[in-house]
């Protein structure tokens, strides 16, 4: 089995694929200490330059849970931000190929797009415009718009998409439940953070279908340390049986 030459960056030997809890669960401590450190609220702090890339590190992460939830896996779907942008981020499977031997990571790369109002069709047209990217790229488009309550026909959207000629078969909305109403005001702290930390994901193509993920319920394992952190390949070679890879240091995700 060839290696993928546009997979050649995740040879570095300093990749390190994270659980998706770890990214989920990680923006949210990091956008609340932004906050604090900037003195600044939720929707300044949320639309900040510099929380930009914690957002696509924050997207691709609910895309690897979308994934699991889909398409499971026995290791389960993990997340990398590769050092170059394009792409910007990668997730992936580890895979016991038995035909080779060896243990085989399943990517598919990301590109995100973030959807701050106007028309969807739009912003998903705007994003892929005039671009071309690899096979099994995905489209993650990160629904940020909370200024008014919109109501989205997300399988007419479906239907319109595959009318157009895009560059790329799939195409993921994910978003999640900040939004608090005045019925959320008798909900206990953790049944609040559990409503806002809720995410959903809309697969657009190449089928119209929905996935909903409460991340309080499928990372308990892992907030409960039995689940692994974080994976890093050492070498390339033959082997199906996982090895412990001992890091120094916890690595550094968000900004």
């Amino acid at each position: 089995m060839r290696f993928p030459l546009h997979f050649n960056y995740l040879k570095d030997s300093n990749i390190i694929w994270f659980n998706p809890c770890w990214g989920c669960l990680g923006f949210w401590k990091r956008i609340f200490e932004f906050q604090k450190e900037q003195r600044v609220d939720f929707r300044v702090a949320w639309s900040h330059r510099d929380m930009k890339r914690n957002k696509e590190i924050y997207a691709t992460a609910m895309a690897a849970l979308c994934m699991q939830e889909s398409l499971p896996e026995k290791h389960g779907w993990w997340f990398t931000k590769p050092p170059q942008d394009p792409p910007d981020g990668v997730i992936g499977a580890p895979i016991e190929d038995i035909n080779v031997e060896a243990i085989i990571m399943h990517g598919r790369e990301i590109e995100i797009v973030e959807y701050l109002g106007g028309s969807l069709v739009e912003t998903i047209k705007n994003k892929l415009h005039n671009k071309s990217y690899e096979p099994n790229t995905v489209l993650v488009c990160l629904l940020s718009s909370w200024d008014s309550i919109k109501i989205f026909d997300f399988e007419t959207i479906s239907e319109q998409l595959k009318q157009l000629n895009f560059p790329l078969a799939h195409i993921f909305l994910v978003g999640h439940g900040f939004q608090i109403t005045p019925s959320l005001s008798s909900l206990t702290k953790e049944e609040l953070v559990a409503e806002m930390l809720k995410i959903f994901c809309v697969q657009l193509l190449p089928k119209y279908t929905t996935i909903n993920i409460s991340p309080s319920a499928r990372c308990k394992s892992f907030q409960e340390g039995r689940e692994q952190a974080w994976l890093k390949f050492t070498k390339l070679g033959k082997g199906i049986t996982f090895q412990k890879v001992t890091i120094a240091e916890t690595p550094k995700l968000f900004d």
